[in-house]
């Protein structure tokens, strides 16, 4: 055998949803996009999904090609890695509930309507990773390369399924099982391959502590901003019932915490950042913000830089209303139109922010315009949900604590970034 076969490690993963997960089968029985199950109704993480997030992740193509593998006409290379499918227990809990979205124009007006299953935060798994080291990649610390995932995924820079940039699909990692066989650990490989490689067989160590033993081989490839609020007020982002015995609308909740879903802190900072830029003079906003923070315009199309965390809110106050439904052209009540709600009012919460670094040359940039934004958040001039009109939605800077930049960069080095990339865009 030319390329032998010098080690094997095996990795059991033990993961915990920090966010809410959404990976579409393609079937719409239950919403307008399903998430996909086995034939046993199961609901899984394909692992084709799960290795996608992974191979983007790494930085540099050689480690990529080495680790994963590629293929180029005749040319290629076997991947050293192999994962499984990632299920959940469902003897600890998995809640699959309905998200309502809707697709707004720049007027405000409904466009398009959907809703979505999605595994709710909480919910635990098991994901399976092998590599492979042969003679020729003995020069590659694939235990580098391997912790830097776990590290990605742990921070919140590796996430799973869709909607990634709008809160979706992160995960903790709890526990990390491990087993390597070497050459002359043949008996022991075939045993634990018999015994259909029980957890009881692996090492067990908590990520903390696998960590600290592990050297990552790349640095964080996001800035991390955390920004903390308190409502003035309440909130209204709606959840429709269809129970009578309940209220009509309530605001979301996941795992019954009320939330404030990333898509929601998404057109609300985006709206925001395009007035900031207009203000400024520049004459063509909207590239700037498609740039940033993402647009499907046919070939200009790109990924948002920017990643906006769920938020959860924290020691509300639910106040049940019931109010009467207003004619929109002569602002009149409707007769017997009665609706009830229940709101959130009064909590705390904390916006995350994450801008990724390899951003155009530009991060920097994109985090001044944040910066900016936030300000306008903290003052009130920016609602996040519904029912703006009447006061829902709106934020204060929560004084106990202060905003956290995971990088040492001032406010005023961002800004200074931001006037030097948009300057030559403004109108004079």
């Amino acid at each position: 055998m030319k390329n032998p076969v010098r080690y094997r490690k095996y990795y059991a993963v033990e993961l915990s949803l920090a966010s809410p997960l959404a990976v579409s089968g393609g079937e719409d029985y239950e919403s307008d996009a399903d998430l996909i199950r086995n034939r046993d109704g199961e609901v899984f993480v394909p692992g084709s999904s799960l290795a996608g997030a992974l191979r983007n992740y790494i930085s540099r193509k050689e480690d990529c090609e080495r680790l994963f593998g590629y293929s180029q006409g005749e040319e290629g290379r076997m991947s050293a890695v192999s994962l499984s499918d990632l299920y959940f227990d469902r003897k600890a809990g998995i809640r699959v509930s309905l998200r309502d979205r809707v697709k707004l124009t720049e007027g405000k007006t409904v466009d398009n309507k959907f809703d979505q299953e999605v595994i709710e935060t909480g919910a635990r798994g098991i994901l399976y990773l092998e590599y492979v080291i042969r003679k020729e990649q003995e020069e590659v610390d694939c235990e580098a390369l391997i912790a830097s995932l776990f590290q990605g995924m742990q921070d919140g820079e590796i996430r799973f399924g869709s909607d990634k940039n709008r809160g979706y699909g992160r995960v903790r990692i709890l526990k990390i099982y491990e087993k390597g066989f070497g050459p002359e650990d043949v008996d022991r490989w075939i045993d634990f391959q018999r015994k259909d490689r029980a957890l009881s067989d692996y090492e067990a160590r908590s990520y903390e502590d696998w960590r600290q033993a592990h050297k990552s081989a790349d640095a964080e490839k996001y800035v991390h901003i955390r920004v903390p609020l308190k409502q003035k007020g309440g909130i209204s982002i709606r959840r429709y019932s269809t129970r009578p015995d309940k209220a009509d609308y309530e605001h979301i909740t996941c795992n019954g915490q009320p939330v404030i879903p990333g898509s929601s802190w998404n057109g609300a900072i985006r709206a925001d950042a395009k007035s900031i830029l207009s203000e400024a003079g520049v004459k063509k906003p909207e590239k700037v913000i498609g740039a940033w923070f993402g647009n499907l315009d046919g070939e200009d199309s790109c990924q948002s830089v920017v990643v906006v965390g769920e938020s959860i809110v924290r020691d509300t106050v639910s106040l049940p209303m019931t109010r009467n439904k207003i004619n929109r052209f002569d602002a009149s009540t409707v007769d017997g139109a009665l609706y009830s709600e229940i709101s959130c009012m009064n909590g705390k919460t904390e916006l995350e922010l994450m801008v990724r670094k390899d951003a155009y040359g530009e991060y920097k940039a994109v985090m001044g315009l944040l910066y900016l934004v936030i300000r306008d958040i903290q003052k009130g001039y920016v609602a996040v949900g519904g029912q703006a009109a009447i006061g829902r939605g709106i934020f204060a800077a929560d004084e106990s604590r202060t905003v956290s930049c995971s990088e040492p960069l001032t406010e005023q080095e961002c800004l200074a970034a931001l006037y030097a990339s948009v300057k030559g865009g403004r109108e004079e």
